[in-house]
């Protein structure tokens, strides 16, 4: 190994090779391509040294025709052998870091956009794309020059030994040297990667939330403080690629200077035996050939680390990620529309909050049934519904679902049951259709059905239709049109359970009596759970009022 890294960071190199078989079936072709080209080199050496030898000779033999054969042979070899080497690993590197892509997704849905809340956006965008993209170096470049450092040294030093035992003890005892220095520059390129990456996943965040707040600092005058914040950051990042490839490039001058130095006292010691006839000029020209395939190795393997720690360093971290996510069993829910929900003694905590942003709640809804949340602001009315759409674990109590409790079934599954429209819908930045049905199929037909349904049909009578291109956050929209996006993507689900968490909020009373009667129907073939300070689309169901401490009905 070029370098040895501290122990968390050796963890992160099996930790990779773990997450996919194509990680460790790359490793074992490695292997077997690695002995075959450290084969074809040995060999290509000697032959090259008897082809030389031949030709310095004062009075050559006849031609060596078989030399030069097996001599085209090994070059052939050595550059077959290269190439498939590499498809080999870019093809692990490819699926490795796709199955990562996949694991890191899965968390991300499993930790919820409450677990999430704590993470800054722009450092997961950054860890989820380049960081993952960074991977690519450390499988089709890393793990090959690693596999053929391990193998080629012992094999050519033990031809050394064989030809020339002297030549072996300098390549021996300066190889000796080597790792020293490797772990000594490989740890601090390690350390100041991490640090590059860490500021850079900074940067991210901060430049994202800059841009989410830049209306309210320029409202408030302050935004050269957000300018002033994004150049510090900017700066850090800057010091910090400096340190890393000041480490590098001092990194790459200890392995250069020890190769040459070794390189020059073999080869002196070769000329002046051959000089003195100690040696014969075939093996002096193996000696000399061989020897700086000792250390041509480890100097690329140790280049390689360098060009492959920025993805570790990412991978360090996205590990933590795919760790941190909540494990649930993948049993699925076998559920239908007349499923009773039943709440019991249900209690929610946010990370890292020191009390509980929701009491003891309890209470039954059978099918089709229908219940208004009510209650102070703070009270926990949208952590009730988040908890019921599987966004946030509960802290104690249950939530059964047809005798099913939910806190052990998958969020993908539940999915499948719950629709859940928050206060502010997330409009991203596509055409109206594919706001509408994230992902789903549904006809054209159907998508303007239910946009006249909730009263958006305007929206689609631009000459684009439903391909209009829609700003993301709905910047082009009003409140009360993001709503309706909202309501609008429950009615496509078709769920029997549906969580309205301010449906209102936004909207007028004549809007908001369309929408009762346009609605009046379909809210009646299913169980209904509105949030809610004002009278909303279930306004005459029973009331839940959310208390402080607990909750009464």
């Amino acid at each position: 190994m070029p370098s040895t890294p501290p122990t968390a960071r050796n963890s992160v190199d099996w930790r990779l090779l773990a997450s996919s078989p194509w990680g460790r079936r790359s490793l074992g072709a490695s292997v077997v391509v690695g002995l075959g080209l450290t084969a074809s080199l040995i060999a290509q050496a000697l032959l090259l040294a008897h082809l030389l030898g031949w030709v310095m000779t004062r009075r050559p033999g006849p031609f060596p025709t078989v030399v030069v054969v097996w001599l085209v042979l090994m070059f052939g070899a050595r550059i077959l052998l290269s190439a498939l080497s590499d498809l080999i690993a870019t093809s692990a590197g490819r699926r490795a870091t796709a199955q990562l892509r996949r694991d890191l997704g899965e968390s991300f849905d499993a930790m919820g956009p409450v677990g999430l809340a704590d993470q800054k956006t722009g450092a997961l965008a950054l860890n989820a794309t380049r960081g993952i993209t960074a991977l690519q170096p450390y499988f089709a470049r890393y793990l090959p020059a690693v596999v053929v450092a391990l193998l080629a040294p012992p094999a050519v030093l033990v031809t050394l030994g064989i030809l020339d035992w002297p030549s072996a003890l300098i390549a021996i005892a300066l190889l000796a040297v080597l790792p020293f220095a490797m772990i000594r520059f490989g740890r601090q390129a390690a350390r100041e990667s991490e640090r590059q990456w860490r500021r850079l996943s900074s940067l991210s965040g901060r430049m994202v939330e800059l841009l989410r707040g830049l209306p309210t600092l320029r409202a408030l005058g302050q935004s050269e403080r957000g300018r002033d914040e994004v150049e510090s950051a900017s700066q850090a990042v800057a010091e910090s690629v400096n340190d890393t490839l000041r480490a590098a490039l001092l990194s790459t001058a200890a392995l250069e200077f020890l190769a040459g130095v070794g390189v020059g006292l073999v080869a002196m010691l070769a000329g002046l035996r051959l000089l003195h006839g100690s040696i014969s000029i075939v093996a002096a020209l193996s000696v000399i050939l061989l020897t700086p395939e000792v250390f041509l190795p480890l100097r690329r393997a140790g280049g390689e680390f360098h060009a492959s720690t920025e993805g570790r360093a990412a991978a360090e971290i996205m590990f933590a990620l795919i760790d941190a996510a909540p494990s649930t069993d993948e049993r699925s829910l076998s559920l239908t529309a007349a499923t009773p929900l039943r709440v019991v003694d249900l209690t929610a905590r946010y990370h890292h909050a020191e009390r509980n942003a929701l009491g003891p709640c309890s209470f039954t809804l059978g099918a089709g049934e229908h219940l208004v949340v009510s209650g102070p602001s703070g009270c926990g009315k949208s952590t009730l519904l988040m908890t019921l759409a599987g966004s946030l674990s509960p802290r104690s109590g249950f939530v059964e679902m047809g005798g099913q409790d939910l806190s052990s079934v998958a969020p993908a599954s539940l999915a499948h049951f719950v629709s859940y429209v928050p206060q502010r819908p997330h409009i991203f930045s596509w055409s109206l259709a594919e706001n509408l049905a994230l992902g789903e199929h549904h006809d054209p037909e159907e998508l303007l059905a239910v946009l006249d349904l909730v009263a958006l049909g305007h929206l689609a009578s631009s000459s684009d239709g439903l391909h209009r291109p829609l700003a993301e956050y709905g910047r082009s929209m009003s409140g009360g049109e993001r709503q309706r996006i909202g309501l609008a993507r429950a009615v496509l689900q078709n769920r029997p359970l549906v969580l309205l968490d301010e449906p209102a909020a936004h909207l007028d009373e004549r809007t908001l009596d369309a929408l009762r009667h346009a609605l009046n129907d379909w809210l009646g073939q299913r169980s209904v759970i509105e949030a809610t300070h004002r009278p909303g689309l279930v306004s005459e169901a029973p009331v839940l009022t959310i208390l402080a401490q607990g909750s009464e009905r």
